[in-house]
């Protein structure tokens, strides 16, 4: 039994040591580091290949994506010319059928208006008196009021829209930022965490979003950035970001959304580093989900599956009521 023990004892030392010098030289041989992550890369992408191999198309239906396809574009026009409207519309439309959510993965400026204010002060100067000319004018005002998408993100209290944050880069005069835009003050869109968390997480010097008004009525907001891997390829999506300069921390735009699906508060997050896991907590401190994350506090994503495993709509469907499907 002692020679057992001691063949015991000798093997974990061996093994401790070995792991010693091996990481020791990881750390020193960047070469060797690299090599390692690409395996891990390697292993980590044919688990969730295999994972996924027997997935179906529009096998998950409880996340439905709005698509801007082809027949969208063919039967509205070039995305890039669409009144903002539409998307108050298409708010209106999706809320009526009672969604948990409705997210704008789409980063907005405030729009030209030049067109539609020219139209409808010479319609006040001088409404039109031809019949066909003054519902084509009335028409054309409410397809392009840019007025309605904001609106509609406020009454709907189901919209959540993205936010875009950057490192400085003062070579092109883009300073890191000591708060947010003016204009934009919502502190019950942040996370209530710990400084010496907020510090472990993505950081970021500058929110550059230029639509105050509409991120301003948002149920909430959430930072649309994910990072890749050194191969190119998103693994890992960030759970949250930390806004240097105010020191403030937003989450994703997934978890904004799933705070208020799952009932979680700003100070609901609770990021354990020593067991890499990140615990959701709702109002009464009941952990309702629990997270793998990484040093970071990013968490894992099964980015593997087949072209439209989640159920699709075309965008133009979801303006008119009566395309949509009634289930």
């Amino acid at each position: 039994m002692n020679d057992l023990l001691k063949r015991l004892g000798v093997g974990v030392l061996i093994g401790l040591a070995i792991t010693m010098i091996v990481g020791t030289v990881v750390d020193k041989l960047p070469a060797l580091s690299k090599f390692l992550d690409k395996y891990e890369y390697l292993s980590y992408d044919s688990r969730m290949k295999f994972k996924v191999s027997t997935v179906e198309e529009a096998s998950i239906d409880t996340v439905v994506i709005i698509d801007i396809e082809q027949n969208s574009i063919e039967g509205l026009g070039n995305y890039f010319d669409w009144p903002h409207a539409y998307h108050g519309q298409l708010i209106d439309v999706v809320s009526s059928g009672n969604p948990k959510a409705l997210l704008f993965d789409i980063i907005f400026d405030p729009e030209n208006t030049y067109n539609y204010e020219l139209v409808n002060a010479l319609t006040n100067e001088n409404a039109p008196q031809e019949e066909n000319l003054s519902q084509a004018t009335q028409q054309f005002l409410v397809s392009n009021d840019p007025f309605r998408f904001v609106q509609s993100t406020y009454e709907s209290n189901k919209v959540y829209h993205a936010l875009v944050f950057e490192q400085e880069d003062t070579l092109n005069f883009q300073h890191k930022m000591d708060s947010e835009p003016e204009g934009y003050s919502r502190p019950d869109h942040l996370l209530s965490i710990p400084l010496d968390q907020a510090k472990r997480l993505p950081q970021a010097d500058r929110l550059t979003n230029t639509h105050m008004d509409l991120i301003s009525v948002a149920k909430r907001a959430g930072s649309a950035n994910f990072p890749q891997d050194q191969d190119g390829i998103i693994r890992r999506a960030p759970t949250a970001i930390h806004f240097d300069g105010p020191n403030h921390v937003y989450p994703t735009l997934v978890m904004a959304a799933a705070m208020d699906i799952l009932g979680v508060p700003g100070d609901g997050f609770d990021y354990d580093f020593d067991n890499m896991v990140l615990r959701l907590r709702d109002t009464t401190g009941t952990v309702v989900r629990e997270i793998p994350i990484d040093e970071q506090g990013r968490m894992f994503v099964n980015y593997y599956g087949r072209f439209k495993t989640y159920y699709y709509l075309p965008y133009m469907y979801c303006m008119d009521p009566e395309m949509l499907d009634p289930t």
